[in-house]
This record gives C-alpha cells, structure tokens and sequence, in this order.
C-alpha cells in the first residue's frame, strides 16, 4: 500500500474516533450526569457511554501516533523551514468535517432519554 493511502485510511479513522469522542463526552456531560440514576440513552446507561469514550480516546491516541510517524518527513522539513504552504483543499476539507462534526452532535444530544424504573439506580442512603 502506498504510504499517501495508508496517511488517508489514518487520518479519516482519527477522525471518526476524534467524533467519538467528542459525541460521548458531550452526552456523558449534558445527557446522563452523575446520579442520573436508570437514565439510558439508546439502551445504554452512563458508564457503558463512558467506556465506549475511553475506547474511542484509546483508538485516537494510538491513531495519531501513526499519524505523526507517518508525517515525519514532513515534520522534520517544518522544523528545518524546508515547509511548503498548505494547500486550499485541505481547509476546504476541515470545513466540511467540522459540518458533519456539528451535525452527528447535535443528532445524539437531541436523541430521547430513556428511563427504566425496574433498573436500581444510584440511591442516596438516608441516615436515621
């Protein structure tokens, strides 16, 4: 496989797991705080969402590490001032990314809340 290839298959799986991240943080956050108790979100509670966005960070830390080893050529040329300019696509790109970003967001924060109340939740002890 050529290294452009392999660079592109990288960059959009960081990209996909950069939006995972992103999305269960945000519905980790806002959707199901702490104590949300039987709280679920497309049938999964608060720490099912909360290991599938340590995966995903997981994912993108090993991705951008072959991301930046596959740039090292060019890493090495922008320290040397060897750099030659971005290209206009490549923002052109980014844009559209952020798009789709702000979209898949927006469609998970706006999804239902379910509650199952035959799920014990988190309960607060009384003191007698």
């Amino acid at each position: 496989m050529k290294q452009s290839k392999l660079i592109k298959y990288i960059d959009f799986l960081s990209f996909l797991a950069l939006v995972v991240m992103l999305v269960t943080g945000i519905l980790i956050e806002f959707s199901l705080p702490p104590r949300s108790g039987s709280s679920q979100i497309w049938s999964l509670s608060r720490h099912e969402w909360g290991y599938i966005h340590f995966l995903g960070s997981m994912i993108f830390l090993a991705l951008m590490t072959a991301h930046l080893l596959t740039h090292i050529k060019y890493i090495k040329s922008v320290f040397l001032g060897k750099a030659q300019r971005e290209y206009k696509y490549r923002i052109a790109i980014g844009i559209v990314g952020l798009v789709a970003l702000i979209a898949l967001a927006a469609t998970l924060l706006s999804a239902p809340v379910e509650t199952n109340n035959n799920v014990k939740g988190w309960q607060q002890k009384t003191s007698q």
